[in-house]
């Protein structure tokens, strides 16, 4: 039997990890966002076939001594130096950030968090309020659409001509971005991730950043109306966010078998 190993502070992992062992997957958890003695010890131990890592940078990455030849290893962003270790061991690595399902379903599930974070924070119904929304990716769109599902007006700000044609095709309002740009009334979400905004542009708007850290307001820039949401799917709906990450992975450990299945039989 295979053995996977789940690795990450997050509590959608420590989640993932029990959803793979109820589905009779041979799976252990180790809590920890960097390498220390006890995920040192577990890989010795376990020497799994499959290895779960958090979403972002591990503060101290794992040594690929530890890691066996043939193995593969599901992580979110990592070093490209790390990477190339990888590949140099014949270790298989997939960012499942870069997967599309888990992209749009994840943008899901960030789109309906924000909308609890919302009404927690403003204590203010959706219907009838005017939000704009920076960038138009999948986070953007999936923002945009329950909003508009909720009776808000939405107006979308991008510096791409595509983004703004596709926005306007589906009945939003589209405002270019640039520095210029400024933000009037009602709330802005931003899903951009960098150092774009100053505080002038927006005045007295509320912010909502749902991006990457380190935000999207630029460097010794603050302001009274700007607050930051990291990783809202896992935060609001951990088991749901932990549901998508495992569907992922597992669908891509099949996609990686069948890859390495046709390779051998074309070698034979």
């Amino acid at each position: 039997m295979t053995k996977w190993l789940v690795v990450g502070t997050d509590q959608r992992l420590r989640i993932a990890n029990e959803l793979l062992v109820k589905s009779g997957i041979d799976s252990e958890y180790v809590c920890s966002d960097t390498f220390n003695e006890q995920l040192k010890n577990t890989l010795m131990n376990t020497k799994p076939d499959y290895l779960l890592l958090p979403l972002l940078l591990m503060e101290q990455s794992i040594p690929v001594d530890y890691l066996q030849e043939g193995s593969s290893v599901y992580s979110g962003n990592t070093s490209a130096d790390w990477r190339q270790e990888l590949a140099k061991k014949g270790i298989s690595h997939t960012n499942y950030l870069k997967n599309e399902q888990f992209i749009w379903r994840n943008a899901q599930l960030t789109a309906e968090a924000f909308v609890h974070v919302f009404y927690e924070q403003t204590k203010r119904q959706i219907a009838g309020k005017h939000f704009y929304i920076a960038g138009f990716g999948r986070v953007g769109k999936a923002i945009a659409h329950t909003l508009h599902q909720l009776q808000a007006t939405v107006t979308i700000v991008a510096r791409a001509d595509e983004q703004l044609a596709e926005a306007g095709v589906l009945g939003y309002n589209t405002l270019l971005l640039d520095e210029t740009t400024r933000f009037t009334h009602g709330y802005l979400v931003n899903t951009i991730p960098a150092q774009w905004l100053n505080p002038n542009q927006s005045g007295a708007v509320h912010i909502f950043d749902v991006s990457s850290a380190p935000g999207c307001l630029k460097h010794a820039d603050s302001s009274e109306y700007y607050t930051i949401h990291l990783k809202l799917p896992g935060k609001h709906f951990p088991e749901d966010a932990a549901a998508v990450l495992v569907d992922a992975v597992l669908r891509m450990s099949i996609d990686e078998r069948g890859t390495k299945c046709s390779k051998e039989n074309e070698s034979d």
